[in-house]
């Protein structure tokens, strides 16, 4: 499965390709004054409004640890709008083979573990592979 990974306070995170439509590195955010702390604001993206999430705070960890990029994801039918998650680095499109793969704990059983997919190990660390059908 090709996956876009991205750092978001220590950890390595991923989410499959399939569900993001573009990198936005330099986003310009635009504040949304009494919006839940998780909404960051929203990206005007060639005239399309994108709401923007702040993926530390969506997971329940944040960080201080400045955010640069936006991850724009596609609008599957039935969403009502064009979400994108605020982190700290997107980094590179990695293909990670199933056998590197397994489930999560079953002993995540709050928000924060119905939101990971896989985790994946790789040569230097583990990635955490998000479920896009279960972050929002």
């Amino acid at each position: 499965m090709k996956v876009l990974s991205f750092k978001s306070g220590s950890n390595l995170y991923g989410i499959e390709t399939r569900y993001v439509k573009e990198i936005n590195r330099q986003p310009e955010i635009t504040a949304l004054p009494l919006a839940p702390e998780v909404v960051a604001g929203f990206l005007n993206l060639r005239g399309q409004v994108v709401s923007l999430l702040d993926f530390e705070k969506l997971l329940g960890c944040p960080t201080d640890h400045p955010k640069k990029h936006a991850i724009v994801l596609k609008k599957e039918p039935g969403e009502v709008d064009v979400m994108a998650l605020l982190v700290k680095q997107a980094t590179d499109v990695i293909d990670v083979p199933e056998a590197l793969c397994e489930p999560p704990t079953p002993y995540l059983v709050n928000e924060y573990g119905a939101t990971i997919k896989m985790i994946a190990k790789l040569d230097q660390e583990l990635l955490i592979i998000i479920d896009k059908e279960k972050l929002f």
